[in-house]
Order: C-alpha cells, then sequence, then structure tokens
C-alpha cells in the first residue's frame, strides 16, 4: 500500500494521483463483494441440515425437506427468518430456529404442539387453543372432543381445563365439550350421559351438578341431565318410559332438590 501524502501543499497532480488510486480500490472492494454474495451459494452452499428437539408426530425427513426446499442462499446469506416462517407453517411445529455452524451445516430446533383434544372431525387443539390439521389426518386417540366455532377455541379450552378436575372427584370424564352457534354449552362425560347447560349460570350450574350427581348415581344411569333451570335439574332416564321417570327417579329427584314440579321454566 502506497503511504498517503497528508502535506497541506501537495500538488494538484499528487492529489489526483491518490484520488484515482482510493477510486479503484473502493471498486476492487465493491466488486468483490457482490461476487462473494452472487457467488456464496454456490462456493458455501448449507450442505447439512440437522434436527434437535424431541418429535412424537414430526419426522425429521420431512422437517429437512422443508428447509432444503426454502434454501435460497449460502451458510453465510441464507436468511433464517425465511427457513424458520416455513418451519412454522407445519401443522404440528409450535416453534422453531435455526443456528448456523461453519462450514456447511445449519441445526433446525424444534418444538412440537401438544394436541389437548379433538377439534371438530378432522382437526386438533392445544392449550393455548390453536387449531391445527395434521398433514396425514392421523388424530390421537383418547382425545376429547371440542366443537364450536373456530374463535371460540380458546373458550372451549379454558372451559375444558376448568371443568376436567372439577368432575375428577365424581370418577367422570368429559368426552366431548360443545358450544352452539347460539352459545349454548353442552357436555358429555365418559359416563354415557349429556349434561345441558344453556347460555349463561353456566359455572354455577355446573356446580349445581356437582352437589346433586352423588345422589343421582345412586338411583339410575341418567342419558340427559338438563341444568338449565334456575332452582334444580330434570333428567330423562336410560331405559325410561312415558314421563322419562326411571322406577327411582322420585327420590333421587326430591333429594336433589329436583323434583319436576318443582322446577321453574328453564332459561338459557
Amino acid at each position: 500500500m502506497f503511504p498517503l501524502n497528508t502535506h497541506k501543499n501537495a500538488s494538484p497532480g499528487r492529489r489526483l494521483v491518490r484520488w484515482v488510486w482510493a477510486l479503484g480500490l473502493l471498486s476492487l472492494l465493491g466488486g468483490g463483494g457482490y461476487l462473494l454474495i452472487f457467488r456464496e451459494p454456490q462456493q458455501l452452499p448449507v450442505r447439512v441440515v440437522t434436527v434437535a428437539g424431541a418429535l412424537n408426530y414430526l419426522s425429521s425427513r420431512h422437517l429437512q425437506e422443508t428447509v432444503i426446499t426454502h434454501l435460497d442462499g449460502g451458510i453465510l446469506t441464507q436468511d433464517l427468518a425465511v427457513l424458520k416462517t416455513a418451519v412454522e407453517t407445519l401443522p404440528w411445529v409450535r416453534s422453531a430456529s435455526l443456528r448456523r455452524y461453519w462450514p456447511d451445516r445449519l441445526e433446525l430446533t424444534v418444538v412440537e404442539r401438544v394436541a389437548l383434544a379433538r377439534w371438530g372431525e378432522d382437526s386438533l387443539v392445544d392449550a393455548d387453543g390453536v387449531v391445527f390439521k395434521p398433514e396425514d389426518g392421523n388424530l390421537p386417540r383418547g382425545l376429547p372432543k371440542l366443537s364450536g366455532p373456530n374463535e371460540e377455541a380458546p373458550k372451549l379450552v379454558r372451559n375444558l381445563l376448568d371443568w376436567g378436575p372439577r368432575l375428577h372427584p365424581l370418577a367422570l370424564a368429559i368426552e366431548a365439550l360443545t358450544l352452539d352457534a347460539r352459545g349454548a354449552w353442552t357436555l358429555r362425560v365418559g359416563a354415557g350421559f349429556s349434561l345441558a347447560l344453556g347460555k349463561t349460570q353456566v359455572r354455577e350450574r355446573i356446580s349445581r351438578f356437582i352437589r346433586a350427581y352423588p345422589v343421582l348415581a345412586t338411583v339410575g344411569t341418567p342419558l340427559l341431565i338438563d341444568m338449565r333451570y334456575s332452582n334444580g335439574l330434570a333428567i330423562r332416564w336410560a331405559g325410561a318410559v312415558g314421563n322419562g321417570r326411571g322406577p327411582d327417579a322420585g327420590k333421587a329427584a326430591r333429594s336433589a332438590k329436583s323434583k319436576s314440579h318443582a322446577l321453574e321454566p328453564y332459561r338459557n
């Protein structure tokens, strides 16, 4: 490198020479940078994609293929945010992150979604209320089923997580929970009966059912318990005929303070 003359009285000719050298050097550097960016994907390609994280429903191969499909740069210039977005569009992926490892490796770390319940007929929902549909159509078995408008998924999840532990001491597990278009709730338990809960005071109606159920369970097998009353409940019994009351239903109704003639008209 030539030393620059910083003397104030440098001749105009010598100053011109310095400027020519400086501009030439900048041109070389700029051209080199352009060539690096242009040629880097070929000279320093990503050759290896590894996957980290516990996988139950995702396959490493599918994740690797997703990353490879979206590669548009080399190990230095590849935009990792583009790859992260592509991976996080996969149904089972809750979050993804990537790191570069010299000279040619990317490491993808994935956190899978945990399915809390089935959603409708062909989808799943997690504890955050995010609805997702597995690409292969396979749904885990043994999950409760939630049904309702997609935008209400977080509310259904909250109620499932709230009511499930409250019913557990009664040896009852929620099998299905539905919020219909009118805003009315229906709950079905694994014991084979449903609760009609209506639209208002739903949590209080759950509490009233919890108080009454130990008595009702000694009498017979209900098919439907209608909680949409201000001071009691109504029961449709399995095998019942006529008015729908089992042979000992009167005793249970009196104990639960739910005799049909004492019930006020139900409200939503």
